[in-house]
């Protein structure tokens, strides 16, 4: 198998595939590990040939190897370290444009479905390899008339889980489902979700693959991936957040590419004033938060600032200038309410002063971090 003739173009984004790939390379003593690299291959890239050109080397053990100048590779392990050695082999995909879309007849979303039907339409997508094992698994042929969960049974459960009915799979009803279910729905599949490394084919009956080795950690990382670039497509400004007690819960989007400072200034505080800081940075970013609150979140870490006033003082860049700073904090409606402060201003403003105090905290912590202690 020569390198020269592999389509390495990802369905994943690259960063998610190195993360699981090594992942996977750290259990190469697993009897299984060749399977898992196998199955990885199938899913995360677009020619299926990859994987299954590999599968057909799995007991070929030989003395070929990979080359800077595209050699042959002998099985999955090496190919996975070639990679990994090189991740420049990999590549994006894009998908064809065709004529209507070239042509500016069309755009991708101008015959776009509702958001709960395409919605449904994903979870279908990663059941069919087996990402729900617990609520919705894919069944076996041999199971006889009970072939996997019934759609009443996850219906079921999904509606226990979340205190609402739910009519799955989603779409069919032409009235659909209130938006505070459909976000609850969303949530409830995260904590699900799991990905299956192993397989293994089961033709008796066209039954198919058969999944097995699931991993929680990353098949949640896989489904925020998922659901998240549909949440984009749609223009909804909400997001499944990847850090501490967000993790899996829909909460507000930025949409200025800000949103891993709030992640990074969240992670796991180890003080109390990091804790106040992750505190507020959750609370306004919670979906369901009110003007109120989010005004509150920013009053709390105006206050962090004003206990670390002293240390931008002292600091070589502001000069005296983070009054100007604390000006808004003091005179827009913000840390007082005695009617004197400038009020009227919608949420982008708010959003504007939360995210310009998030980064005044990243900068403080910059400098301080910088300078040597006496």
């Amino acid at each position: 198998m020569n390198v020269a003739d592999i389509d390495f173009s990802l369905q994943w984004p690259q960063e998610l595939f190195l993360w699981e790939a090594k992942r996977i390379a750290a259990m190469r003593a697993s009897s299984s590990f060749t399977n898992m690299v196998v199955c990885l291959f199938a899913e995360a890239f677009v020619d299926g040939d990859v994987a299954s050109s590999l599968e057909q080397l799995r007991q070929a053990r030989g003395t070929s190897w990979f080359e800077e100048t595209g050699a042959h590779l002998a099985d999955a392990a090496e190919v996975l370290d070639a990679i990994l050695k090189r991740p420049t082999l990999l590549h994006g995909y894009q998908p064809a444009r065709y004529w209507l879309e070239r042509r500016g007849r069309v755009t991708p979303d101008s015959h776009q479905k509702p958001l709960e039907k395409a919605f449904a339409e994903l979870i279908e997508e990663m059941r069919e390899v087996d990402y729900f094992p617990k609520v919705w698994a894919k069944g076996c042929v041999d199971d006889g008339i009970s072939w996997g969960r019934s759609i009443s049974d996850a219906s079921a459960d999904i509606g226990k889980a979340i205190h609402a009915d739910v009519p799955w799979p989603l779409g069919k009803d032409p009235v659909g489902v209130p938006t505070d279910v459909l976000y609850a729905i969303i949530e409830y599949f995260h904590d699900q979700a799991q990905r299956p490394r192993t397989r293994s084919f089961h033709s008796y009956g066209d039954c198919g693959w058969h999944y097995d080795a699931h991993n929680k950690e990353s098949g949640g990382v896989v489904y925020r991936w998922r659901v998240n670039e549909l949440l984009e497509r749609y223009n909804v400004d909400l997001r499944l957040g990847s850090k501490g007690s967000e993790k899996g819960r829909l909460i507000r989007h930025a949409g200025y590419k800000l949103d891993g400072l709030a992640d990074e200034l969240s992670e796991a505080p180890s003080d109390s004033d990091g804790q106040l800081v992750a505190d507020a940075i959750q609370l306004y970013r919670a979906r369901a938060s009110t003007t109120t609150q989010r005004r509150a979140a920013v009053t709390q870490l105006a206050n962090y600032l004003e206990k670390h006033r002293q240390a931008f003082k002292a600091s070589e860049f502001a000069k005296g200038d983070e009054s100007d700073l604390f000006n808004i904090f003091n005179n827009f409606a913000i840390r007082h309410g005695n009617g004197v402060q400038k009020g009227e201003y919608g949420d982008e403003y708010l959003d504007w002063i939360f995210w310009t105090t998030l980064s005044a905290i990243q900068l403080l912590k910059s400098i301080t971090s910088r300078k040597p202690k006496p």
